[in-house]
């Protein structure tokens, strides 16, 4: 469409608009709401709330072959019919419409099906009632109103659609879940639950019940988390996870006269951004941190603990103790770490290389040698004092000596002419700071080692350097163990084998090699053979019985004795 005509026309400009609602939006009612039963159900209970009554009675009935959903409350009726029909007019008391912002949409959600409503107006002193058909939604129709018996509340008689009707049962009772009403479901009155059971506290605030709550493992972002009279929605709010726990602190909301805190209407699934929410949000985060004050301890980081202050809350510092350190493997997925450290003598660990954490691991976790217990850095307890006073690890390295040559493994890769074999000596060398803090005094200690693996950046055997005191007497089992710590790790390719079976491999080889460092290339072929015939012939041989294996190179005899 052309929005700049160049034609003459005769129309002037408004000198003022205002915004209003065109008739055709009551032509799209239908498309206002999705037409689950769920919301139905929402908005007619909402309704009868508001209307003050004491019950709601919902059945099913057959009526001349047709399923029909009954509605009934006893709530104080419609005075105007009209009103029920009107798109955006509620017809409320003003008392109603500040606390609860009531749409005028609610009947609008039984677009599209047939519908009898009937109920009692305190205005006329007389009951009434108008059939609405599946196709007298759009405006276009006038609708008879008709007197009725009925003496008080109101009453809806829906056709069940078929998609209804197995869903109806399950629908009913979670509306009814958290409505602060009975609800009666073919005589059955539905069990019903208070929306923060469970709260470790429940603080009143802003016309809200704010419950506090602390639970294990995952918390997913659209869990119901306000309560709007039996109406739920899901909401980002504050949440607090303390370090080394798998609890976290969340809340929910209980509404119980909030004029300003508003759902998106019509679907009235998601809340409306504005003030009054930001502002209980601070005032829920606030709340979690005075539950955390009321515990024996905590173990928040130091970040949330200066946020708390920053709220009104004062905290003692988090819980002082950290986690063992372990060494880190090749194939992990990420750090593992030990049971907590409460001793006052703990030293930090930061991340390093795999192969060097595998190789200083035999000295750290030491605790005598150490003169400490070595535990896993918690960056986010820096700032804490009795985090920063810890001593820490500052730096790993090997010094290596053979032949009168030194060479020195972590801050870079060792020479490719340095060959895997054995050395005269292989030394630990770590610097530790006395303390977190930048101008800490650092203290160098050194210890003598049997054995390095030096991945040198690689994840293959053919890439790293094997290197062993010449001294020590190592077993070949104990080096491949090694190896695979500090260098196996499994491809997740698509055209790779299995984790188990590209393990299997790795080890075989890491065997065969480790063999022929420590036990020369004579002993290691032995060693292959053996380990082949075990792997591929063992299993065949009979129970009692001796087979003889005869081979060259070019030529095999295998004999077997007579069963005895």
């Amino acid at each position: 469409m052309d929005l700049h005509p160049t034609e003459h026309n005769d129309m002037s400009l408004p000198a003022s608009i205002q915004p209003s609602v065109g008739q055709s939006l009551i032509t799209r009612v239908s498309r206002l709401f999705n037409g689950t039963i769920h919301d139905v159900l929402h908005e007619l209970l909402q309704n009868s709330r508001r209307a003050g009554a004491s019950r709601i009675d919902i059945d099913v009935t057959d009526i001349d072959g047709v399923q029909k959903l009954i509605f009934s409350d006893d709530g104080s009726g419609i005075d105007d019919p009209s009103a029920l029909v009107t798109l955006g007019y509620s017809g409320w008391d003003k008392d109603i419409a500040r606390r609860e912002d009531p749409a005028g949409m609610g009947v609008f959600s039984l677009a599209g099906h047939h519908v009898i409503i009937r109920s009692w107006s305190r205005a006329a002193g007389q009951g009434w009632e108008v059939e609405i058909p599946e196709n007298a939604w759009e405006g276009d129709m006038a609708l008879a109103v008709e007197c009725s018996s009925r003496t008080a509340g109101t009453q809806l008689e829906i056709t069940l659609p078929e998609q209804w009707i197995e869903r109806l049962p399950d629908s009913v009772r979670e509306a009814s879940r958290y409505f602060p009403l009975p609800v009666i479901f073919n005589g059955t009155e539905l069990p019903r639950e208070d929306f923060l059971a469970g709260a470790i506290r429940i603080e009143e605030c802003r016309g809200c019940r704010i419950g506090i709550f602390s639970a294990a493992g995952y918390d997913p972002n659209d869990a119901p988390r306000f309560n709007f009279h039996g109406v739920t929605a899901p909401c980002l709010m504050p949440s607090v996870l303390e370090i080394g726990t798998f609890d976290r602190w969340h809340v929910k909301i209980d509404i119980v006269d909030a004029p300003d805190l508003q759902l998106v209407l019509p679907a009235r699934k998601e809340m409306v951004e504005n003030d009054a929410l930001a502002t209980l949000r601070l005032e829920a985060e606030t709340g979690i941190y005075r539950v955390i004050a009321q515990q024996s301890n905590h173990r928040l980081s130091f970040k949330r603990w200066k946020r708390a202050e920053q709220l009104g809350v004062t905290l003692a510092e988090a819980a002082p103790w950290l986690e063992a350190w372990m060494p880190i493997t090749a194939d992990s997925q990420g750090r593992e770490c030990g049971g907590p450290v409460r001793s006052a003598t703990m030293i930090i660990v930061p991340r390093f290389d795999v192969d060097i954490e595998q190789g200083a691991a035999p000295i750290l976790q030491d605790a005598a040698r150490m003169g400490g217990e070595v535990v896993c850095a918690e960056e986010q307890f820096a700032g804490y004092s009795w985090y920063d006073r810890l001593p820490r690890l500052d730096k790993i390295t090997f010094s290596i000596e053979r032949n009168g040559e030194k060479a020195v493994y972590g801050d870079d890769p060792l020479d490719a002419a340095f060959a895997s074999g054995p050395v005269d000596s292989i030394h630990l060398d770590l610097v530790i700071a006395e303390s977190t803090l930048p101008e800490a005094r650092r203290n160098h200690l050194s210890y003598p080692l049997e054995m390095l693996v030096c991945g040198n950046g690689g994840t293959e055997l053919d890439e790293a350097i094997i290197l062993f005191d010449a001294k020590a007497k190592i077993a070949p089992s104990l080096l491949a163990w090694w190896m695979k710590s500090c260098i196996f790790c499994a491809s997740d390719d698509a055209n790779s084998d299995s984790w188990k079976t590209q393990s299997q491999f790795f080890e075989r080889d890491a065997r065969d090699l480790a063999n022929a460092l420590l036990l020369g290339e004579e002993a290691a072929l032995i060693e292959q053979i053996r380990d082949a015939v075990e792997r591929k012939v063992q299993w065949l041989h009979p129970k009692g019985r001796t087979l003889a294996l005869t081979a060259t190179r070019d030529s095999l005899s295998v004999t077997l004795d007579k069963p005895a």
